[in-house]
């Protein structure tokens, strides 16, 4: 069975749901990847807080991790990166 286009709903309108779905999904993934690689920083507490957070909201508690959850090592090595500098290494 083959339906239709509505011709009252553009395609496009559909196509940027579509994307705008897919990003959402992107988000969380990455944020969930990610606080499992942190999983050696933070306790057992709150990498399960920071999950439960990102599933249950998942474009909000994926950018709260991304811009103030991460932990501060992480965010400096990555702003050195961008700016091209060497990051200092603990001895």
């Amino acid at each position: 069975m083959r339906m239709e286009p509505s011709p009252l709903v553009p395609v496009t309108y559909d196509a940027l749901w579509g994307f705008l779905a897919l990003g959402l999904v992107v988000i969380t993934v990455a944020a969930v990847i990610s606080q499992l690689r942190h999983s050696s920083v933070l306790s057992g507490r709150v990498l399960a807080v920071w999950l439960v957070i990102t599933v249950v909201f998942p474009p909000l508690g994926g950018i709260v991790w991304f811009v103030a959850g991460r932990p501060p090592a992480h965010r400096d090595r990555a702003r050195a990166a961008a700016d091209g500098e060497r990051p200092q290494l603990d001895d």
